[in-house]
């Protein structure tokens, strides 16, 4: 695919607080627009992170996004054999006591976040595969790696990686993914000419593995990118979706609905995506105000015939 002009970095210091929704551009949906068949609305728990301090507070705040509609989690925030503080037991417990699911979650290697590029041990991949199963995941995805790693050579490494990952889950009847963000759509190779963005190359050499692409639609669009235009030229690649928007400057995310990203377009695309969970998220919003962003994106969600 032909590369387009980056829109630019996004300063990830900057907390971004909820806007209203007069105060950004709406989307609508469009006529005509096929109802999708889904299996619940959820959203990624990496929204919320704040608000996890604790059991008491998962648990909280797990039962308040029930609450609003929510009937899936995307959890994040493996470690040590547990989730953001707790066993893996007690953090299955939350999820079921909140009558919530978690068909997918995010497990990051160590060697991914490190300054220095190298091979990553597959020893990780059956504590993730124990802990996924042990959620009741299928979906295992790993979602980012540091800057060092954004070259041909670490790319390759991750290949390698996220294809012994899809075989040990495929043994489970899982399934392996990437997560993107905006640096995949960067030249794989920015000195030799004609260098295919990053994302297509992980796209073609996992071509026929068990592993999955979780599409972000906000960050494919924040580097000037259609998300469409990706679904329609690797149909069935992207069962897997985050939904965030972001405002006209583009810096600012904001709830869904209430940004610029037009949600009927990327909607219509979901069969041919093989679409088969999405998940609400917003990176940043004021840090008491994360629950309210979620609050905000699913009331607006759940008035939109093509996202029920």
């Amino acid at each position: 695919m032909k590369q387009s002009v980056l829109l630019g970095a996004l300063a990830f210091s900057t907390l971004f607080a909820c806007q209203n929704a007069d105060e950004t551009a709406t989307t609508t949906p469009k006529e005509n627009t096929q109802v999708m068949n889904h299996s619940g609305k959820g959203y990624q728990l990496y929204t919320v992170r704040e608000a996890l301090t604790g059991a008491d507070s998962i648990a909280a705040t797990l039962r308040a996004t029930r609450e609003m509609g929510y009937e899936k989690v995307e959890s994040f925030g493996y470690m040590d054999g547990g989730f953001l503080g707790l066993s893996t037991t007690d953090f299955k417990n939350a999820i079921t006591d909140a009558e919530l699911k978690s068909p997918s979650g995010h497990y990051m290697p160590t060697e991914l976040a490190s300054e220095t590029m190298g091979t990553i041990d597959p020893a990780s991949i059956d504590a993730f595969l124990d802990a996924a199963e042990a959620l009741g995941q299928k979906w295992v995805v790993i979602p980012w790696m540091n800057e060092a790693w954004r070259n041909k050579e670490g790319y390759d490494h991750l290949i390698e990686y996220l294809i012994q990952l899809g075989e040990a889950a495929a043994q489970r009847g899982m399934v392996a993914g990437w997560h993107n963000h905006d640096f995949e759509f960067a030249p794989l190779e920015p000195s030799q000419p004609g260098s295919p963005f990053a994302y297509e190359y992980l796209l073609n050499a996992l071509e026929g593995s068990n592993v999955i692409f979780e599409m972000d639609i906000h960050w494919v669009a924040y580097a000037g990118q259609n998300p469409a235009e990706w679904m329609a030229h690797y149909p069935g690649r992207f069962p897997l979706w985050h939904v965030k928007d972001f405002a006209a400057d583009t810096a600012t995310q904001v709830p869904v609905g209430q940004g610029v990203l037009d949600w009927a377009e990327v909607f219509a695309m979901a069969e041919t995506a093989g679409l088969q969970h999405y998940f609400i998220e917003q990176d940043f919003c004021a840090a008491d105000k994360a629950v309210q962003c979620l609050e905000e994106s699913i009331a607006w969600v759940n008035k939109q015939p093509f996202m029920n």
